[in-house]
């Protein structure tokens, strides 16, 4: 199953409130398109969410954090093309700032380019303390160049999870990287966390889904889909997967015990978004 083929359509990593349980504003500036495309990327419309990227940097040249959260965007939608431009103009233009490196790096990585995308990953790191998705890059870098080694980059995920405040989106990116990897349980426990700490965020539940279809859990993947379509009942992409899982699922048995998963979860949810304080979202 290619995990790609549905791609279409200030605390950078705070969790943000899915657009099924409010209403936003249509994006009119530089701020309300990230706003915009942050909601998108973590729907997982990622085609949609770099055009709102665009248009965010378009009213904001210098929005370091678009810049590089469209890079990424961009390499998970495997536009890789894009993603060089992209990367390339902004080294061009700021090439003082260490971030645009680390995005730098995942595109060579990505093409095969280790040597060069390992340099700019340590442009990415030096004196850069704070940067989670510095580390989170590094660990991507270390998994794509030799997957069965994956002690080193679980390093950098800790690493990643330990700077990020909040650290739900670093799990999320730590999780894909193990799943892209063929690591399912380890990115089943990150997705796990993330979803946890941003149970709004669609693209968690899916990403779980997909942990456990390609372990062949299809009733609790089942569950997931399931859930990613309370958020969005419109997700074409947890409807295809949901339709994908349902002839796996076999005995009267399976189908009692995935509802009263489910039915445990609605309530353990509620109380979760009712105790919720709106800073919290």
């Amino acid at each position: 199953m290619d995990r790609f083929d549905w791609l279409e359509l200030k605390d950078v990593s705070a969790p943000l409130k899915a657009s099924t349980h409010s209403a936003p504003r249509t994006p009119s500036d530089g701020p309300s398109f990230y706003r915009a495309a942050r909601r998108l990327r973590m729907s997982g419309h990622f085609r949609s969410a770099a055009a709102y990227y665009e248009r965010a940097i378009g009213f904001d040249d210098q929005n370091y954090a678009a810049r590089v959260e469209l890079v990424d965007t961009l390499i998970r939608a495997r536009q890789l093309a894009e993603a060089e431009r992209h990367s390339q103009e902004s080294l061009e233009n700021y090439g003082q700032v260490r971030l645009l490196y680390a995005a730098r790096g995942l595109v060579l990585a990505h093409r095969g380019r280790f040597n060069e995308a390992f340099a700019a990953s340590d442009i990415s790191l030096e004196n850069s303390e704070g940067s989670w998705y510095a580390r989170c890059v590094r660990a991507e870098l270390l998994l794509k160049q030799t997957p069965h080694e994956r002690f080193d980059a679980m390093r950098f995920i800790d690493q990643a999870v330990d700077l990020a405040e909040p650290p739900w989106e670093a799990y999320l990116l730590g999780g894909w990287m193990l799943l892209e990897a063929d690591y399912a349980v380890l990115a089943a426990g990150l997705f796990a966390e993330a979803a946890h700490q941003n149970p709004w965020a669609p693209l968690c539940w899916l990403c779980l889904g997909d942990c456990f279809y390609r372990l062949r859990f299809y009733d609790q993947a089942l569950f997931y889909y399931d859930r990613v379509l309370e958020l969005e009942p419109s997700h074409e992409l947890a409807q295809r997967r949901r339709a994908q899982c349902s002839p796996r699922l076999f005995g009267l048995l399976r189908v009692f015990q995935r509802r009263n998963f489910l039915d445990r979860w609605n309530r353990e949810f509620e109380m979760l978004r009712r105790r919720a304080k709106p800073d919290d979202i």
